[in-house]
């Protein structure tokens, strides 16, 4: 065994952590995209000695504030690094500038700035890079990444190759070409809730599309590239069959140069049961944008419920499973009440009817079991802001107060949790597995949800933390959104970043991040869990990018973006 390997004991059902490696690497971490003008600004020194720090003018070499670092903090279990806090928080000039210790061993952070819209840009990146995720349609030009229109012969059924359906279009899931229901709909429901928060601020042009200049919001026509393709997905009795795919992986391709055939799988009511919610919700937001668009997505979100309703338990038996031959991407659900209720919540948002509410009513209690941080399978924080933001205090008062009661438990632990980590981020030590940036932001958009409904800062602040963590205050120092800050991810497993040879990445993705249970060829990379990560193009378990991951990414900069401090 590496004589760098934790041994960890189990005492008392915690998880106490003894290890021989040694922390080694001194540096500054800070948020290498910026920090907003009047918000609080922190950064971490890492594993070094130093009583005072200055922040310095980086284009004219100028201290303009000096501080006292905090006391260090021990090891935590997730990344073995002593922490002092740097507080500039009482410094507020827009700039651009360093920090540097005050000490006989100097240490100097990456550049960052300080400016009141300083995540404006990384937020236009990130939905930005859901346009060089599009199926079935040229993308791109010679002045950027760039690839000819792909994958126009989907799709032969599975269990019938010689009957087809076209489903063409839609959204690229990751690093590969594959396409999920699921995983679809979660990303075009965040961003559809991102674009509700403030209307007005998404704007035509906004992103530079091919759409840009038609008079609607750049934001829904990237929206709407994915929705249709949902569209294509639904059978004619309103279920919605649960992926496209190949049967394996066979090779990194350019898209227009995969050379894998990709099948159409059966239906399952988790599926169903999630775009039946998406469907709601763009109807009610394109109406004013797109009418007769708003009016097909409720008609199909209407045959969606009706389905479930004739089907109340959850099909296939136990939830999608994939056929014996076929490896890779499962997304499967084995419960599919969540994604019922959500559905339940956003049609009755949409038509007001008073079945959907008895539906609620009756299955409400769901929202109190234990809380589990977002994704395509646990969409239990989407069934409560749904609930919340529809406004059924009068129809449901004293439900309304328990779960609220409980949302404000869960939220209290994420703060603890966040206690317990040195670089201030919300995920316990044992949460760093695939796609451990997304469960971060998870609790980041439970904190937003909270803060909303009760206007207290520390949930604001607590959240804010997170998206600091995300953009480089982090035990690796890399900003794991492609091209945002002065150091970020370089080599994400992205095929069209990596095989069309453009230097840099597609901008705007939000990687996997560290992972500590599911390792490149059981190789450790380091015996703590946040600092179980490289930025590889092979390690596709670490650094492959995803739709969801950019999507509740994009959701959390975009509330600090529109709700400045």
């Amino acid at each position: 065994m590496n004589i760098h390997l934790c041994f960890v004991i189990i005492i008392f059902g915690a998880m106490a952590v003894s290890c021989r490696e040694k922390p080694s690497t001194s540096f500054i971490a800070v948020n290498l995209v910026g920090y907003q003008t009047d918000a609080p600004k922190q950064a971490l020194l890492i594993n070094h000695d130093s009583e005072t720090f200055e922040i310095v003018h980086a284009d004219r070499d100028e201290v303009v504030f000096k501080g006292i670092t905090g006391p260090t903090k021990p090891p935590d279990s997730a990344s073995g690094d002593q922490v002092s806090i740097i507080d500039f928080s009482l410094f507020g000039e827009d700039g651009k500038y360093y920090i540097r210790t005050i000490s006989s061993d100097t240490i100097r952070s990456q550049p960052f700035a300080i400016s009141h819209d300083i995540y404006r840009d990384a937020l236009n990146l990130s939905l930005r890079s859901f346009y060089f995720h599009r199926c079935g349609t040229k993308v791109g030009n010679a002045s950027e990444w760039h690839y000819e229109a792909c994958h126009l012969d989907d799709a032969p059924f599975y269990d019938d190759p010689d009957s087809r359906l076209d489903v063409s279009g839609g959204w690229h899931d990751a690093g590969d070409y594959n396409k999920f229901t699921v995983n679809t709909t979660l990303s075009a429901a965040l961003l559809l809730y991102l674009f509700e928060l403030q209307e007005v601020y998404f704007t035509d042009s906004q992103l530079h599309i091919p759409e840009s200049g038609n008079g609607k919001p750049d934001l829904l026509d990237e929206i709407s590239y994915a929705l249709r393709w949902l569209l294509k997905m639904q059978r004619t009795d309103g279920a919605v069959y649960h992926k496209v795919s190949q049967k394996w992986w066979i090779g990194e391709f350019l898209p227009h140069n995969d050379p894998a055939e990709r099948y159409l799988f059966e239906i399952s009511t988790a599926a169903t049961a999630s775009f039946t919610a998406v469907s709601a919700l763009g109807a009610r937001l394109y109406d004013l944008y797109d009418p007769a668009f708003s009016a097909e997505l409720k008609q199909a979100s209407l045959m969606g419920w009706e389905f479930l309703q004739t089907n109340p338990v959850i099909r296939p038996i136990g939830g999608f499973m994939n056929p014996p031959d076929v490896y890779g991407g499962e997304y499967g659900d084995a419960d599919d009440r969540d994604e019922r209720l959500w559905a339940s919540i956003e049609l009755y948002r949409l038509t007001g009817s008073e079945i959907l509410l008895n539906y609620i009513l009756n299955n409400h209690t769901l929202l109190l079991r234990q809380f589990q941080p977002l994704s395509w399978k646990n969409v239990h924080s989407l069934c409560l802001a749904a609930f919340f933001a529809a406004r059924l205090e009068e129809q449901f008062p004293h439900e309304h107060i328990k779960l609220k009661e409980a949302w404000i438990d869960h939220g209290d632990r994420i703060l603890h949790n966040r206690k317990r980590n040195n670089y201030q981020n919300l995920i316990r030590h044992t949460e760093y597995y695939w796609g451990s940036n997304s469960v971060g932001l998870a609790y980041a958009f439970d904190l937003i949800q909270l803060h909303m409904l009760t206007g207290k800062k520390m949930y604001y602040n607590a959240a804010l933390d997170q998206l600091h963590f995300i953009l480089g205050r982090n035990p690796v120092n890399l900003s794991q959104i492609t091209g945002a800050g002065s150091r970020s991810v370089h080599h994400p497993y992205h095929q069209l970043s990596e095989m069309g040879n453009f230097g840099v990445p597609v901008a705007g993705m939000l990687v996997g991040g560290p992972n500590n249970h599911v390792l490149l060829r059981n190789r450790i990379i380091s015996a703590y869990p946040a600092k179980n990560y490289e930025d590889s193009f092979k390690n596709y378990y670490v650094n492959e990018p995803a739709i969801n991951f950019t999507a509740i990414f994009s959701y959390v900069i975009g509330y600090y973006v529109i709700h400045e401090p």
